[in-house]
């Protein structure tokens, strides 16, 4: 598998399930069961563009020599982002479950649910970056 397919996914996800987070606050400011419908269906999106970008990932992680120095952070991207793919899958299975309707009690547990989605995909990118501008991984060397 070329090793470019992951950056090409990366995006979507990202993109996606920042996007599910405005939305489903938007219906909750605004009230307006459209936003929550939207932010549904950007949820499911942005869960087939994590599971793709996480497959996609595994795959290149198998080719990174077992002595590269960049081993410990890409084991750190790689279960992190797991966990975000989990988190966000969480809040599929809640949201289902509720219809997008929750107590007061349970929408503080969703808003704090979201946080840490977020964070998590946050730190993701972040060590996804350290791979490639401090360790060069995925990047072909420049021709002299």
């Amino acid at each position: 598998m070329p090793s470019n397919l992951h950056p090409l996914f990366v995006h979507f996800p990202i993109a996606l399930l920042l996007s599910y987070v405005a939305l489903d606050w938007a219906g909750r400011i605004w009230k307006d069961r459209a936003f929550t419908q939207a932010a549904w269906y950007t949820l499911l999106l942005g869960l087939a563009g994590t599971l793709v970008t996480v497959i996609t990932g595994l795959l290149v992680a198998r080719g990174l020599p077992a002595d590269s120095p960049a081993l410990t952070t890409l084991n750190l991207h790689k279960s992190i982002g797991i966990a975000t793919f989990v988190v966000f899958g969480l809040q599929a299975v809640c949201y289902a479950r509720n219809r997008g309707t929750y107590t007061r009690g349970k929408q503080a547990l969703h808003t704090v649910i979201q946080l840490i989605g977020v964070a998590l995909l946050v730190t993701t990118g972040y060590f996804g970056g350290e791979l490639v501008y401090t360790f060069g991984v995925g990047v072909s060397a420049l021709l002299p």
